[in-house]
C-alpha cells in the first residue's frame, strides 16, 4: 500500500472520530442506530438517495425521523465536516481494499468509539456511568 495513502487514511480516521464526538448528543446515537439497523445502506460518495442509502448524516437523519441529512447540517461545524471526511475515508478504504464491507466495519467502529468516548466523558462529568442502551456503546468491536 502507498505509504502516503496509509498516512492520510490514519489522519482521516482520527479526524472523523474527533468530529463524531463533537456533534449534538442526539445525532451520534441516531448514527449508531442507523448503522446497526441499516448498515448495508451506508455508502460513501453519495449524498442521500431515494432508495434508502446514503452517508452517515443521511442515515442519522432517517433514524431521527427527518427526510434529509441536510437538515442536520445547520447544527454544527462538525456535522458539516462529517460528509467530506466520511467520503474521503470511504474512498481510501475501498481503493486500498476493494471491499465496501470493510469500509462499513471501519466506519461503524469509529462511531462506536465516539459513542463510548462520549459515554465516558458523560460519566466523568457527572461522576456516574451513563448508558443509552445501544450495543455499539458497549462494544467497539465491528460486527
Amino acid at each position: 500500500m502507498n505509504n502516503n495513502l496509509s498516512i492520510r487514511e490514519a489522519e482521516l480516521r482520527s479526524e472523523l472520530r474527533f468530529e463524531l464526538t463533537q456533534i449534538e448528543p442526539d445525532v451520534l446515537p441516531a448514527m449508531a442506530r442507523a448503522i446497526e439497523r441499516d448498515g448495508e445502506c451506508l455508502i460513501g460518495g453519495r449524498w442521500g438517495g431515494d432508495d434508502g442509502d446514503g452517508c452517515l448524516l443521511t442515515l442519522a437523519a432517517h433514524a431521527l425521523g427527518l427526510e434529509t441529512g441536510e437538515q442536520l447540517l445547520r447544527d454544527s461545524i462538525s456535522t458539516v465536516r462529517i460528509p467530506a471526511l466520511f467520503d474521503e475515508l470511504w474512498w481510501s478504504i475501498v481503493t486500498r481494499s476493494g471491499d465496501q464491507r470493510l469500509a462499513r466495519k471501519i466506519i461503524h467502529r469509529l462511531i462506536t468509539e465516539a459513542l463510548a468516548l462520549r459515554a465516558l466523558q458523560g460519566a466523568a462529568s457527572t461522576g456516574s456511568p451513563t448508558t443509552t442502551g445501544f450495543d455499539s456503546e458497549r462494544s467497539a468491536r465491528a460486527r
